[in-house]
């Protein structure tokens, strides 16, 4: 009985060792995983990245207070944010089905060969100098990705005032659809406590490793809820509201 306890807290410790990282926050408002905090070598800052490049940069270019502040929140365990009145925002995340339904990837783009796609003109969609105008809303945001242990972002203000912009590096396709539940779940829980600070839309840019587009959405509240409540599927959605 105590080799079975001393071995289940053994594996404990070394799961939670694998899934350590330590995200560099930069002052462009990009972010880089890293394996361990990086270290100071005369004007610059040097790491390895989680899938192991070694990686220099001027130390000029970390935001280190911002950084700091990232890894103390224990990598996504998102704080409470009293203004919403609750303890624990975020579920844990489920596992994502495949997208084998999305056919080929081309372009940088998933889509069903031939059909489906709903083409909306997005002229100007992107990052942004200026900030989402309510910073609390913005962070809600912000903690319902790392909760799902997406740390590749950055936000802005969208193409409207009243639109919350998210850029998110995603490593394939299942990251690209826990994405979309991750910013469907943080807005359907503002919808719940705090309607009257919704953002009117969220625009979602996803960008692959190599920094080409791998989707592109403008989500409302209704789209947010049909997902949340399972009246579609993530990969269905995907489908029916990514923007060409």
């Amino acid at each position: 009985m105590k080799r079975a306890a001393f071995l289940g807290v053994l594996f404990f410790l070394l799961a939670q060792q694998a899934l350590a990282v330590y995200v560099v926050v930069l002052r462009n408002g990009a972010r880089m995983v890293a394996k361990e905090k990086y270290q100071v070598k005369g004007p610059n800052a040097v790491f390895v990245t989680k899938i192991g490049t070694l990686i220099m940069i001027p130390l000029s270019q970390i935001d280190v207070q911002a950084t700091e502040k990232t890894n103390a929140l224990n990598l996504g365990d998102a704080e409470a944010l009293d203004w919403m009145d609750i303890q624990r925002v975020f579920p844990t995340p489920t596992p994502t089905r495949p997208m084998s339904a999305l056919g080929r990837i081309r372009a940088g783009i998933a889509t069903k060969e031939g059909d489906a796609a709903k083409p909306t003109p997005t002229p100007g969609v992107g990052y942004r100098e200026a900030r989402y105008r309510d910073p609390q809303v913005d962070q809600a945001f912000q903690q319902g990705l790392e909760s799902y242990h997406l740390y590749l972002y950055r936000t802005s203000e969208g193409t409207l005032p009243s639109y919350l912009f998210i850029e998110i590096q995603v490593n394939g396709q299942p990251e690209t659809l826990k994405a979309l539940q991750a910013v469907s779940s943080t807005y359907q829980l503002l919808a719940e406590k705090a309607p009257n600070r919704l953002p009117e839309r969220v625009e979602i840019q996803m960008l692959n490793e190599a920094g080409k587009e791998a989707g592109l959405f403008r989500m409302s509240a209704a789209d947010a809820a049909e997902l949340v409540s399972g009246k579609t599927t993530p990969d269905r959605f995907f489908v029916d509201h990514v923007i060409f």
